[in-house]
């Protein structure tokens, strides 16, 4: 009798316990999320009964505005939809709206007596603004000069990571959500951010990484040298350079300006498969970006495609299975801007309270992930991609501008047109990553549209 006793009030306890961590987990560890939850009737009652705070970009103009409660209107160029995104009745939010949601309606914490205070005396409750990183001037250009065509561009300052510039074509109006949904079936998808989400091949865009990797991992010297018989056979697959070019000897540099594929196809089969992968994911392929709105993490091809010879000889000319988005080739050329420091890109840097109070908001410290010696090694390749090599569709004046161009392989269609760089190149202010879907070769493609947004982030003449 005592010992059935004991198990009842054991398995009363037992429930007691469950039951408290249930509650525990939903009121304090899922109770903020499900707070300011896009479905959560609450939400929906704050949402019409306050004025929601602006978008702006860097300099202060607004993007997206409410005059009145449960209103909003976009004022700012289509060419910020994808960053900013919508905030709908209907269709909800996406983008910086859905995730700032929370600031944008003035549920922070520390702000329930004010929201009840204006509730009680029959105020209009307002929510804070959000000022992003992101330049209008330096987005008009890249809107401009790319046009029409699918691709995207993506802008940061190599120095602290701020998102300059981010555009997606085709495009959409955050006011008229019904319309994109509505061509979403499409293959141009207006919905799609390319800059954040497209995963692609990257070409030979991707080969100041190969080069990095090799001068980091040792299996490179500075001044080695290399015969360039135009084309190589790897595994059984022939490897060619454009128009079955035979470059001769070449320094490392001029294998990197002419964009010799013999060369770095050879090149990653001397640095092997596991350390060229662990060097590509310690620059940030593979994984995602820690950005607020949605994006892609690429990806990285595993180790037992790399024993094929064929596939890593591939992969040291950015193809085989190695998919990258611009956001991240942008943050990987970073390392070479900057003198080898990993950034994370951040869209935000601060929230503004009713009363006009700036609130910062933190962002990651970049972290060393090369020596400062392959940083200058790379970035002076680069240059001489630029004055010399397939670049020169993006030069200004001689040594401002550092980059690399790729043309990027997709079965029988068209092939990717890619540029990355960074100017001045010797002080650099701004990176730029730009894709044209199926726009050709590199240099004639995207460079011109990088040289655009180059001479507008310099126009103090550096």
């Amino acid at each position: 009798m005592e010992r059935g006793v004991r198990w009842a009030v054991a398995f009363v306890i037992g429930l007691f316990a469950l039951l408290t961590l249930w509650t525990g987990y939903w009121s304090v560890l899922a109770g903020p999320s499900l707070a300011t939850h896009p479905r959560n009737a609450r939400v929906r009652l704050v949402e019409v009964a306050t004025i929601r705070g602006g978008v702006y970009a860097a300099n202060g103009t607004p993007i997206a505005v409410s005059d009145a409660p449960g209103e909003r209107r976009f004022v700012g160029p289509v060419s910020f939809a994808h960053v900013v995104g919508y905030a709908d009745r209907r269709y909800g939010q996406s983008g910086l709206e859905r995730s700032y949601n929370k600031e944008l309606l003035g549920l922070s914490d520390g702000t329930e007596l004010g929201r009840f205070w204006a509730e009680l005396t029959g105020g209009v409750w307002r929510g804070w603004d959000v000022i992003t990183t992101l330049d209008p001037g330096l987005q008009a250009v890249a809107a401009e000069s790319l046009g029409e065509r699918v691709g995207a561009v993506v802008a940061l300052d190599p120095r602290d990571g701020a998102v300059l510039a981010m555009l997606s074509t085709p495009g959409f109006h955050p006011d008229r959500v019904e319309e994109a949904l509505a061509a979403t079936g499409e293959s141009r998808n207006p919905l799609f951010n390319r800059a954040t989400q497209g995963q692609y091949p990257p070409g030979s865009a991707f080969k100041p990484i190969v080069m990095a990797a090799g001068l980091e991992t040792g299996s490179l010297r500075p001044d080695q040298l290399f015969d360039d018989q135009g084309s190589t056979v790897i595994g059984g697959r022939r490897i060619e350079n454009a128009n079955g070019v035979a470059h001769g000897s070449l320094a490392l540099d001029d294998a990197l300006a002419v964009s010799s594929n013999t060369v770095f196809a050879e090149m990653a089969v001397g640095i092997g498969g596991e350390s060229l992968v662990t060097f590509a994911r310690r620059v940030g392929f593979g994984e995602q970006p820690q950005l607020p709105i949605p994006r892609a993490a690429g990806n990285l091809p595993g180790l037992d495609v790399l024993t094929d010879p064929a596939a890593l000889g591939a992969l040291g000319i950015g193809q085989s299975e190695l998919l990258v988005t611009p956001l991240q080739m942008a943050s990987a050329v970073s390392l070479f801007a900057n003198g080898g420091w990993r950034i994370e890109p951040f869209l935000v840097s601060h929230l503004r309270r009713p009363d006009g109070r700036l609130v910062p908001v933190g962002h990651e410290s970049a972290t060393r992930v090369i020596s400062s010696g392959t940083a200058h090694l790379v970035r002076e390749a680069m240059i001489d991609v630029v004055e010399r090599g397939t670049g020169t569709s993006a030069r200004l004046t001689p040594g401002v501008v550092a980059g690399k161009t790729g043309t990027a392989e997709v079965g029988e269609r068209r092939p990717h047109a890619w540029f990355v760089g960074f100017a001045p190149a010797r002080a650099p202010k701004v990176v730029v990553a730009v894709i044209v879907e199926h726009g050709g070769y590199g240099g004639s493609a995207a460079a011109p549209i990088a040289k655009a947004l180059f001479a507008h982030a310099l126009v103090d003449g550096e």
